[in-house]
Protein backbone atom coordinates (compact mmCIF):
# COMPACT_ATOMS: atom_id res chain seq x y z
CA UNK A 1 0.00 0.00 0.00
CA UNK A 2 3.00 1.96 0.64
CA UNK A 3 4.66 2.22 -2.30
CA UNK A 4 1.32 2.66 -3.86
CA UNK A 5 0.72 5.65 -1.89
CA UNK A 6 4.02 7.02 -3.02
CA UNK A 7 3.55 6.66 -6.64
CA UNK A 8 0.54 8.91 -6.70
CA UNK A 9 2.51 11.42 -4.27
CA UNK A 10 5.04 11.09 -7.39
CA UNK A 11 2.61 12.28 -10.05
CA UNK A 12 1.07 14.71 -8.03
CA UNK A 13 4.35 16.65 -7.46
CA UNK A 14 5.05 16.13 -11.20
CA UNK A 15 1.98 18.40 -12.38
CA UNK A 16 2.75 21.86 -12.50
CA UNK A 17 1.30 23.91 -9.25
CA UNK A 18 -0.28 26.18 -11.34
CA UNK A 19 -2.43 23.81 -12.97
CA UNK A 20 -6.02 23.74 -12.45
CA UNK A 21 -6.33 20.28 -12.00
CA UNK A 22 -4.19 20.05 -9.07
CA UNK A 23 -5.66 21.38 -5.74
CA UNK A 24 -8.75 18.80 -7.02
CA UNK A 25 -6.73 15.83 -7.41
CA UNK A 26 -4.67 16.28 -4.12
CA UNK A 27 -8.13 16.69 -2.60
CA UNK A 28 -9.18 13.48 -4.42
CA UNK A 29 -6.15 11.84 -3.41
CA UNK A 30 -6.69 12.98 0.28
CA UNK A 31 -10.29 11.87 0.44
CA UNK A 32 -9.27 8.15 -0.75
CA UNK A 33 -6.32 8.21 1.81
CA UNK A 34 -8.93 9.28 4.47
CA UNK A 35 -11.12 6.18 3.59
CA UNK A 36 -8.53 3.74 3.64
CA UNK A 37 -7.62 4.92 7.34
CA UNK A 38 -10.41 5.73 8.45
CA UNK A 39 -13.25 3.45 7.94
CA UNK A 40 -15.70 5.05 10.24
CA UNK A 41 -15.42 8.37 7.66
CA UNK A 42 -16.57 6.23 5.02
CA UNK A 43 -19.33 7.95 3.70
CA UNK A 44 -17.68 11.29 3.98
CA UNK A 45 -15.05 9.73 1.80
CA UNK A 46 -17.18 8.19 -0.50
CA UNK A 47 -18.79 11.69 -0.95
CA UNK A 48 -15.79 13.94 -1.34
CA UNK A 49 -14.31 11.40 -4.27
CA UNK A 50 -17.44 11.52 -6.11
CA UNK A 51 -17.19 15.14 -5.48
CA UNK A 52 -13.38 15.32 -7.09
CA UNK A 53 -14.28 13.24 -9.64
CA UNK A 54 -17.26 14.63 -11.21
CA UNK A 55 -15.26 18.14 -10.86
CA UNK A 56 -12.57 16.73 -12.67
CA UNK A 57 -14.62 14.98 -15.50
CA UNK A 58 -16.16 18.49 -15.77
CA UNK A 59 -13.04 20.66 -16.64
CA UNK A 60 -11.68 20.73 -20.37
CA UNK A 61 -8.37 19.14 -19.68
CA UNK A 62 -5.26 19.65 -21.50
CA UNK A 63 -3.74 16.28 -23.21
CA UNK A 64 -1.05 15.80 -20.48
CA UNK A 65 -3.67 16.92 -17.55
CA UNK A 66 -5.89 13.98 -18.70
CA UNK A 67 -3.12 11.96 -18.96
CA UNK A 68 -2.25 12.42 -15.24
CA UNK A 69 -5.76 12.20 -14.17
CA UNK A 70 -6.19 9.04 -15.51
CA UNK A 71 -3.35 7.73 -14.11
CA UNK A 72 -4.29 9.13 -10.48
CA UNK A 73 -7.08 7.81 -10.18
CA UNK A 74 -6.28 4.01 -11.94
CA UNK A 75 -4.06 4.46 -8.97
CA UNK A 76 -6.73 5.39 -6.36
CA UNK A 77 -9.02 2.78 -7.99
CA UNK A 78 -6.50 0.03 -7.36
CA UNK A 79 -6.85 1.04 -3.90
CA UNK A 80 -10.78 1.67 -3.56
CA UNK A 81 -13.00 -0.48 -2.42
CA UNK A 82 -16.00 -2.15 -4.71
CA UNK A 83 -18.27 -0.08 -3.64
CA UNK A 84 -16.30 3.27 -4.24
CA UNK A 85 -15.23 1.28 -8.24
CA UNK A 86 -19.05 1.06 -8.36
CA UNK A 87 -19.75 4.81 -8.22
CA UNK A 88 -16.86 5.79 -10.53
CA UNK A 89 -17.81 3.29 -12.98
CA UNK A 90 -21.42 4.51 -13.01
CA UNK A 91 -20.44 8.42 -13.13
CA UNK A 92 -17.50 7.44 -16.13
CA UNK A 93 -20.26 5.20 -17.78
CA UNK A 94 -22.31 8.37 -19.16
CA UNK A 95 -19.43 10.82 -19.93
CA UNK A 96 -18.27 10.42 -23.89
CA UNK A 97 -14.46 12.02 -22.70
CA UNK A 98 -13.49 10.38 -19.90
CA UNK A 99 -10.29 8.81 -20.26
CA UNK A 100 -10.02 5.20 -22.17
CA UNK A 101 -7.90 3.94 -20.01
CA UNK A 102 -9.53 4.29 -16.55
CA UNK A 103 -12.59 3.10 -18.46
CA UNK A 104 -10.74 -0.03 -19.29
CA UNK A 105 -9.60 -0.69 -16.13
CA UNK A 106 -13.13 -0.12 -14.99
CA UNK A 107 -14.55 -2.53 -17.72
CA UNK A 108 -12.32 -5.24 -17.27
CA UNK A 109 -12.75 -5.17 -13.39
CA UNK A 110 -15.36 -7.54 -11.40
CA UNK A 111 -19.01 -7.39 -12.78
CA UNK A 112 -20.59 -5.73 -10.56
CA UNK A 113 -17.92 -2.62 -11.34
CA UNK A 114 -17.68 -3.37 -14.95
CA UNK A 115 -21.75 -3.68 -15.85
CA UNK A 116 -22.13 0.15 -15.87
CA UNK A 117 -19.73 0.76 -18.49
CA UNK A 118 -19.75 -2.28 -20.04
CA UNK A 119 -23.63 -1.18 -21.18
CA UNK A 120 -23.15 2.70 -21.44
CA UNK A 121 -19.85 4.01 -22.03
CA UNK A 122 -19.35 5.54 -25.16
CA UNK A 123 -15.67 5.60 -24.84
CA UNK A 124 -15.47 2.09 -25.84
CA UNK A 125 -14.41 1.29 -29.35
CA UNK A 126 -15.73 -2.31 -31.28
CA UNK A 127 -11.72 -3.27 -30.88
CA UNK A 128 -12.07 -2.48 -27.23
CA UNK A 129 -15.43 -5.08 -26.62
CA UNK A 130 -13.77 -7.22 -29.00
CA UNK A 131 -10.67 -7.42 -26.41
CA UNK A 132 -12.91 -8.05 -23.59
CA UNK A 133 -15.70 -10.57 -24.94
CA UNK A 134 -12.45 -12.31 -25.90
CA UNK A 135 -10.93 -12.56 -22.74
CA UNK A 136 -13.78 -12.30 -20.23
CA UNK A 137 -16.64 -14.85 -19.74
CA UNK A 138 -20.57 -15.02 -20.44
CA UNK A 139 -21.55 -12.29 -17.11
CA UNK A 140 -19.26 -9.51 -19.70
CA UNK A 141 -20.93 -10.83 -22.47
CA UNK A 142 -24.63 -10.14 -21.22
CA UNK A 143 -24.10 -7.55 -20.36
CA UNK A 144 -22.22 -6.30 -23.56
CA UNK A 145 -25.35 -7.79 -25.75
CA UNK A 146 -27.51 -4.71 -23.61
CA UNK A 147 -25.85 -2.35 -25.41
CA UNK A 148 -27.80 0.38 -27.39
CA UNK A 149 -25.79 0.51 -30.20
CA UNK A 150 -23.90 -2.69 -31.41
CA UNK A 151 -21.60 -2.91 -34.37
CA UNK A 152 -22.68 -6.06 -36.74
CA UNK A 153 -19.17 -7.43 -36.17
CA UNK A 154 -19.35 -7.26 -32.08
CA UNK A 155 -23.24 -8.67 -32.45
CA UNK A 156 -21.83 -11.60 -34.43
CA UNK A 157 -19.34 -12.16 -32.46
CA UNK A 158 -21.63 -12.32 -29.25
CA UNK A 159 -23.93 -14.52 -31.22
CA UNK A 160 -20.93 -17.09 -31.81
CA UNK A 161 -20.43 -17.66 -28.02
CA UNK A 162 -23.34 -20.03 -28.00
CA UNK A 163 -24.66 -18.66 -24.29
CA UNK A 164 -27.96 -18.84 -23.69
CA UNK A 165 -27.80 -15.67 -21.39
CA UNK A 166 -26.17 -13.91 -24.44
CA UNK A 167 -28.20 -14.65 -26.64
CA UNK A 168 -31.22 -13.53 -24.73
CA UNK A 169 -29.90 -10.19 -24.17
CA UNK A 170 -29.51 -9.86 -27.89
CA UNK A 171 -33.00 -10.97 -28.41
CA UNK A 172 -34.39 -8.77 -25.84
CA UNK A 173 -32.53 -5.97 -26.94
CA UNK A 174 -35.46 -3.58 -28.98
CA UNK A 175 -32.61 -0.85 -29.85
CA UNK A 176 -30.73 -2.84 -32.26
CA UNK A 177 -31.12 -4.95 -35.21
CA UNK A 178 -30.43 -8.32 -35.87
CA UNK A 179 -27.72 -9.45 -38.85
CA UNK A 180 -28.23 -11.92 -40.64
CA UNK A 181 -25.47 -14.09 -39.35
CA UNK A 182 -26.67 -13.56 -35.78
CA UNK A 183 -30.40 -14.16 -36.82
CA UNK A 184 -29.48 -17.39 -37.92
CA UNK A 185 -27.32 -18.18 -34.85
CA UNK A 186 -30.09 -17.26 -32.31
CA UNK A 187 -32.15 -19.57 -34.04
CA UNK A 188 -30.24 -22.65 -34.41
CA UNK A 189 -29.86 -21.64 -30.52
CA UNK A 190 -33.70 -21.29 -30.04
CA UNK A 191 -34.80 -24.56 -31.43
CA UNK A 192 -33.40 -26.26 -28.06
CA UNK A 193 -35.25 -23.04 -25.73
CA UNK A 194 -39.21 -22.08 -26.41
CA UNK A 195 -38.26 -19.47 -23.95
CA UNK A 196 -35.86 -18.35 -26.48
CA UNK A 197 -37.68 -19.18 -29.78
CA UNK A 198 -40.73 -16.95 -28.25
CA UNK A 199 -39.45 -13.30 -28.23
CA UNK A 200 -36.61 -14.09 -31.17
CA UNK A 201 -40.36 -15.24 -33.40
CA UNK A 202 -41.69 -11.61 -32.40
CA UNK A 203 -38.70 -9.69 -34.09
CA UNK A 204 -38.87 -9.23 -37.73
CA UNK A 205 -35.31 -10.29 -38.82
CA UNK A 206 -36.02 -14.31 -39.20
CA UNK A 207 -36.48 -15.67 -42.82
CA UNK A 208 -39.64 -17.34 -43.56
CA UNK A 209 -37.46 -20.67 -43.38
CA UNK A 210 -36.26 -19.44 -40.15
CA UNK A 211 -39.80 -19.12 -39.08
CA UNK A 212 -40.77 -22.46 -40.39
CA UNK A 213 -37.58 -24.32 -38.77
CA UNK A 214 -38.80 -22.68 -35.28
CA UNK A 215 -42.20 -23.71 -35.20
CA UNK A 216 -41.27 -26.94 -36.08
CA UNK A 217 -38.86 -27.45 -33.89
CA UNK A 218 -41.09 -26.20 -30.61
CA UNK A 219 -44.33 -28.01 -31.81
CA UNK A 220 -41.80 -31.47 -31.63
CA UNK A 221 -40.85 -29.66 -27.88
CA UNK A 222 -44.35 -29.04 -26.90
CA UNK A 223 -45.33 -32.57 -28.13
CA UNK A 224 -43.05 -34.39 -25.79
CA UNK A 225 -43.38 -31.99 -22.98
CA UNK A 226 -46.97 -33.07 -22.71
CA UNK A 227 -46.46 -36.92 -23.25
CA UNK A 228 -43.18 -36.88 -20.61
CA UNK A 229 -45.93 -35.08 -18.08
CA UNK A 230 -49.09 -36.22 -18.66
CA UNK A 231 -51.41 -39.55 -19.59
CA UNK A 232 -52.95 -37.57 -23.37
CA UNK A 233 -53.62 -40.01 -26.07
CA UNK A 234 -50.95 -39.25 -28.54
CA UNK A 235 -52.77 -39.05 -32.04
CA UNK A 236 -54.95 -35.99 -31.14
CA UNK A 237 -52.10 -34.29 -29.67
CA UNK A 238 -49.64 -34.92 -32.09
CA UNK A 239 -52.74 -33.70 -34.55
CA UNK A 240 -53.28 -30.75 -32.78
CA UNK A 241 -49.55 -29.05 -32.47
CA UNK A 242 -48.94 -30.13 -35.89
CA UNK A 243 -52.04 -28.01 -37.02
CA UNK A 244 -51.09 -25.11 -34.99
CA UNK A 245 -47.77 -24.91 -35.91
CA UNK A 246 -48.93 -25.19 -39.76
CA UNK A 247 -51.56 -22.13 -38.93
CA UNK A 248 -48.52 -19.76 -37.27
CA UNK A 249 -46.47 -20.89 -40.22
CA UNK A 250 -48.81 -19.68 -42.35
CA UNK A 251 -49.69 -16.25 -40.66
CA UNK A 252 -47.35 -15.31 -38.79
CA UNK A 253 -48.82 -12.15 -36.12
CA UNK A 254 -52.41 -12.51 -37.63
CA UNK A 255 -54.74 -10.93 -35.29
CA UNK A 256 -57.98 -11.51 -36.44
CA UNK A 257 -61.46 -10.81 -35.27
CA UNK A 258 -63.34 -14.28 -33.83
CA UNK A 259 -66.90 -12.91 -32.55
CA UNK A 260 -69.35 -15.54 -34.03
CA UNK A 261 -71.80 -14.16 -36.77
CA UNK A 262 -75.49 -14.51 -36.54
CA UNK A 263 -75.81 -17.32 -39.14
CA UNK A 264 -72.84 -19.15 -37.22
CA UNK A 265 -74.92 -18.80 -34.05
CA UNK A 266 -77.58 -19.67 -35.49
CA UNK A 267 -76.16 -23.08 -37.13
CA UNK A 268 -74.97 -24.03 -33.23
CA UNK A 269 -78.72 -23.91 -32.20
CA UNK A 270 -79.81 -25.64 -35.29
CA UNK A 271 -76.91 -28.91 -34.04
CA UNK A 272 -77.81 -28.79 -30.72
CA UNK A 273 -81.67 -28.64 -31.63
CA UNK A 274 -81.00 -32.22 -33.39
CA UNK A 275 -78.98 -33.46 -31.09
CA UNK A 276 -75.69 -33.33 -33.24
CA UNK A 277 -73.44 -30.88 -31.25
CA UNK A 278 -70.73 -32.89 -29.74
CA UNK A 279 -67.40 -32.52 -28.97
CA UNK A 280 -66.35 -34.81 -32.00
CA UNK A 281 -68.04 -31.98 -33.81
CA UNK A 282 -66.54 -29.02 -32.27
CA UNK A 283 -63.16 -30.67 -32.63
CA UNK A 284 -63.79 -30.96 -36.31
CA UNK A 285 -64.59 -27.67 -36.34
CA UNK A 286 -61.79 -26.03 -34.56
CA UNK A 287 -59.12 -28.38 -36.71
CA UNK A 288 -60.61 -26.89 -39.77
CA UNK A 289 -59.14 -23.67 -38.34
CA UNK A 290 -63.19 -22.12 -38.39
CA UNK A 291 -62.25 -20.62 -34.52
CA UNK A 292 -65.36 -18.70 -34.63
CA UNK A 293 -68.14 -21.24 -35.51
CA UNK A 294 -66.31 -22.89 -32.81
CA UNK A 295 -66.85 -20.24 -30.03
CA UNK A 296 -70.49 -20.22 -31.40
CA UNK A 297 -70.78 -24.23 -30.96
CA UNK A 298 -69.22 -24.02 -27.64
CA UNK A 299 -71.13 -20.90 -26.71
CA UNK A 300 -74.28 -23.67 -26.96
CA UNK A 301 -72.45 -26.53 -25.79
CA UNK A 302 -71.79 -24.82 -22.38
CA UNK A 303 -74.59 -22.77 -22.16
CA UNK A 304 -72.05 -19.31 -21.60
CA UNK A 305 -72.63 -16.06 -23.68
CA UNK A 306 -70.09 -16.04 -26.39
CA UNK A 307 -68.58 -13.01 -24.89
CA UNK A 308 -67.57 -15.16 -21.52
CA UNK A 309 -66.36 -18.02 -24.10
CA UNK A 310 -64.21 -15.36 -25.72
CA UNK A 311 -62.66 -14.24 -22.16
CA UNK A 312 -62.24 -17.50 -20.88
CA UNK A 313 -60.47 -18.28 -24.82
CA UNK A 314 -58.33 -15.51 -24.26
CA UNK A 315 -56.87 -16.97 -20.53
CA UNK A 316 -53.50 -17.84 -20.53
CA UNK A 317 -53.56 -19.49 -17.99
CA UNK A 318 -56.43 -21.62 -19.02
CA UNK A 319 -58.33 -21.63 -15.91
CA UNK A 320 -61.72 -20.60 -17.19
CA UNK A 321 -61.41 -23.14 -20.13
CA UNK A 322 -60.68 -26.00 -17.84
CA UNK A 323 -64.06 -25.26 -15.53
CA UNK A 324 -65.98 -25.25 -18.90
CA UNK A 325 -64.76 -27.94 -20.17
CA UNK A 326 -64.49 -30.44 -16.81
CA UNK A 327 -68.06 -29.00 -16.13
CA UNK A 328 -69.33 -30.06 -19.77
CA UNK A 329 -67.87 -33.50 -19.83
CA UNK A 330 -64.88 -32.55 -22.32
CA UNK A 331 -62.07 -34.83 -21.65
CA UNK A 332 -58.71 -33.73 -20.79
CA UNK A 333 -57.19 -34.71 -24.16
CA UNK A 334 -59.64 -32.50 -26.34
CA UNK A 335 -59.15 -29.57 -23.84
CA UNK A 336 -55.82 -29.63 -24.19
CA UNK A 337 -56.23 -29.51 -28.20
CA UNK A 338 -58.80 -26.87 -27.55
CA UNK A 339 -56.26 -24.91 -25.39
CA UNK A 340 -53.42 -25.27 -28.15
CA UNK A 341 -55.65 -25.27 -31.27
CA UNK A 342 -57.13 -21.30 -29.83
CA UNK A 343 -53.75 -20.05 -29.26
CA UNK A 344 -53.85 -17.66 -31.70
CA UNK A 345 -56.68 -15.34 -29.71
CA UNK A 346 -53.92 -15.21 -26.84
CA UNK A 347 -51.07 -14.75 -28.68
CA UNK A 348 -51.71 -13.65 -32.06
CA UNK A 349 -50.16 -16.69 -33.85
CA UNK A 350 -47.55 -17.06 -31.20
CA UNK A 351 -46.08 -20.69 -30.35
CA UNK A 352 -48.12 -21.65 -26.45
CA UNK A 353 -46.00 -21.14 -23.81
CA UNK A 354 -45.48 -24.49 -22.10
CA UNK A 355 -45.77 -22.85 -18.20
CA UNK A 356 -49.25 -21.37 -19.50
CA UNK A 357 -50.52 -24.68 -20.33
CA UNK A 358 -48.91 -26.71 -17.66
CA UNK A 359 -51.04 -24.52 -15.18
CA UNK A 360 -53.40 -24.92 -17.47
CA UNK A 361 -53.49 -29.57 -17.68
CA UNK A 362 -52.60 -29.06 -13.57
CA UNK A 363 -56.03 -26.85 -12.66
CA UNK A 364 -58.04 -29.17 -15.24
CA UNK A 365 -56.77 -32.29 -13.44
CA UNK A 366 -57.24 -30.94 -9.81
CA UNK A 367 -60.92 -29.39 -10.07
CA UNK A 368 -63.30 -31.89 -9.35
CA UNK A 369 -66.64 -31.76 -11.49
CA UNK A 370 -69.06 -30.99 -9.80
CA UNK A 371 -67.35 -27.69 -8.26
CA UNK A 372 -66.96 -27.12 -11.68
CA UNK A 373 -70.47 -27.27 -12.93
CA UNK A 374 -71.45 -25.24 -10.10
CA UNK A 375 -68.60 -22.26 -10.92
CA UNK A 376 -70.36 -22.64 -14.34
CA UNK A 377 -74.11 -22.58 -13.44
CA UNK A 378 -73.26 -19.82 -11.35
CA UNK A 379 -71.65 -17.58 -13.63
CA UNK A 380 -74.17 -18.18 -16.53
CA UNK A 381 -77.15 -16.90 -13.76
CA UNK A 382 -74.70 -13.57 -13.66
CA UNK A 383 -74.59 -13.12 -17.49
CA UNK A 384 -77.89 -13.78 -17.80
CA UNK A 385 -79.29 -11.43 -15.43
CA UNK A 386 -76.70 -8.33 -17.03
CA UNK A 387 -76.99 -9.40 -21.20
CA UNK A 388 -74.53 -7.56 -23.28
Amino acid sequence: MRDENTEVEKKLAFLDKTSRVTPVLVRLYDSQKLHGLAKENKPLARAELTSAVSELLDMDLEPRESELVADVLIALMQQAAIDLRQALAEKLSAVDNAPLRLVLQLANDEIEVAAPVLKKSPVLSDLDLIYIIKAKGAEYWQVIAARQILSDQVMNLLADTGDFGTAQALVDNAHIKLTEHTALALADLARNSVDLARPLLRRGELSEDMVKALYRSAGEQIKAFILENYTIEYPSLAQAVDEIVIDMVQEVGRAGRFTPTESMMKAAVRFREKGLLSVKLMMGTLRRGQVQSFIAQFSEFTGLPVRSVEDILMQTSGQGLAVACKASGVEKPDFVSIFLLTNSMRDQGRMVDLKDMTKAVEYYTRIREDVARDILENSSKRKNSNPD
